[in-house]
């Protein structure tokens, strides 16, 4: 055979050999983290709503975490936890920046070390390269190529289109971090968005809502609660109107995550991408007279949050899986690591790898602890003790009789709540020093005052 005709047959030989090598490489990485997305209202976690139909279909190709937890009910500090697997305690010492110090190394340095292009897109006012009216030194840029901030307090739409925008140019593998401000209030879905859940806003000023309420507000609820105004009613038609706006918002991320992924296959990404589905905490929605979230919210309604994973070329028997287990956002990068086959800079993790949890739904812990404000809990999926630092109180609750935390059992049950109080004190001790000295009740007050100082609150 001439040697022309020899190299016109191996040609395509070759480039199909040099596809397979380049898509047999390390995958890509997606991380996205929904602001204020709290797992009880997204049907993917039970809601008797429909708010995240398209989410469960993805999901059928995922895996589930049924008992995922945040360990702090506030954008800072747990999305640090989050990126670093490091607890909160770490980034509430004296003089502490709202972003990522420099002695810690995060998920995306950690990766760029090993060859992936790092970019971000983030919508919220905390999570930022540079500053912003609420965080004055920004922070969380380092290990990041690009930090694109141009989505601003803007919705999904803007952040997918970016997203995408950044994909076309970035070369493989890289990892991209999108944070999404739906839910985060004001409980806003755009005009276009199709409501299921929330009268429209001509219905609702039938129905007598405030136009504070028709608007998705919900500063005028915080300013009743615990500024003392009078001046906003917190009539069950305005707090019931929120509510609803909160689904619709939940429901509209629902559509923008089904799009982003569509947008993902037809690029014949996400067959090759690693993608977690994360929330740096949930809301509180009057469940307890509350509203919002930071202070000293430490509810579930907080504190349990999605987790869901798409792990690239999964058999049948890693998809649709639903797993019980108790799993942290501690979690995420060490499970990463672990599936990308890299150890290196894995030192100082708090959090586990969850291969166990996906493999066999075997436990990697007994309990899981969060904090938020001066309040301290303890779970071990069943039960849930939360420790008051400013009184000293004790509350215990059944979280499998009662999900709502509507019951203290502390005094009822007197020996579980000894178990829970004595880990929970050596944990403390072991991130804040000597609970008796104050420190950690001093540090989380001053966050709250600089939080309310700069409108955050």
């Amino acid at each position: 055979m001439a040697p022309q005709k020899v190299l016109i047959v191996l040609l395509p030989l070759l480039l199909l050999a040099a596809c397979s090598h380049r898509e047999s490489g390390p995958p890509n990485v997606l991380l996205v983290v929904v602001d204020t997305l709290r797992a009880d209202r997204m049907s993917l976690y039970g809601s008797p709503r429909p708010t995240t139909p398209r989410l469960e279909a993805l999901a059928r190709d995922a895996v589930v975490f049924t008992q995922a937890r945040s360990q702090a009910g506030c954008t800072f500090p747990s999305v640090n936890s989050l990126l670093t697997s490091r607890s909160p305690a770490f980034f509430l010492r004296p003089g502490a920046i709202l972003g990522i110090p420099r002695t810690v190394r995060a998920l995306p340095e950690i990766l760029r070390a090993q060859g992936y292009a790092t970019a971000a897109v983030s919508a919220s006012p905390i999570v930022r390269s540079t500053p912003s009216k609420v965080n004055s030194t920004g922070g969380f840029g380092r290990g990041f190529d690009i930090f694109d901030e141009t989505c601003y307090r803007r919705d999904a739409r803007c952040l997918n289109a970016k997203a995408l925008q950044l994909l076309r140019d970035v070369r493989r593998p890289w990892f991209l971090y999108l944070h999404y401000m739906e839910p985060h209030a004001p409980y806003r879905p755009p005009p276009e968005h199709r409501r299921r859940f929330a009268a429209t806003p001509r219905q609702a000023r039938e129905q007598g809502v405030s136009a504070w309420a028709r608007k998705g507000e919900a500063w005028p609820v915080s300013r009743h609660l615990y500024d003392g105004s009078t001046r906003f009613q917190l009539t069950p038609r305005n707090l019931g109107h929120l509510s609803d706006l909160y689904d619709e918002e939940v429901s509209f991320f629902d559509e923008q995550l089904a799009e982003l992924f569509e947008a993902l296959h037809e690029r014949g990404l996400r067959d090759r991408t690693l993608i977690v589905l994360a929330a740096d905490h949930g809301e509180e929605l009057y469940d307890h007279r509350q509203w919002g979230h930071c202070r000293n919210l430490a509810y579930e309604t907080l504190l349990r949050t999605p987790l869901v994973l798409w792990l690239p070329g999964a058999g049948p028997e890693q998809r649709g899986l639903r797993r019980q287990a108790l799993v942290e956002n501690l979690d995420v990068v060490p499970t990463l690591l672990d599936y990308l086959g890299l150890t290196e800079g894995s030192g100082g993790f708090e959090g586990k790898s969850l291969r166990p949890v996906i493999e066999s739904d075997a436990a990697v812990r007994r309990l899981s602890f969060s904090l938020q404000g001066v309040t301290r809990t303890v779970t071990d999926g069943t039960w849930k003790l939360a420790f008051d630092l400013a009184t000293g109180g004790t509350r215990l609750f059944d979280l499998r009789q009662d999900p709502g935390e509507t019951a203290d059992l502390a005094a009822r049950h007197p020996e579980q709540t000894r178990a829970l109080q004595g880990a929970l004190l050596r944990w403390m001790e072991s991130r804040e020093g000597p609970v008796a000295s104050g420190e950690s009740r001093q540090r989380a007050e001053e966050l709250e005052k600089k939080l309310r100082a700069l409108g955050y609150l």
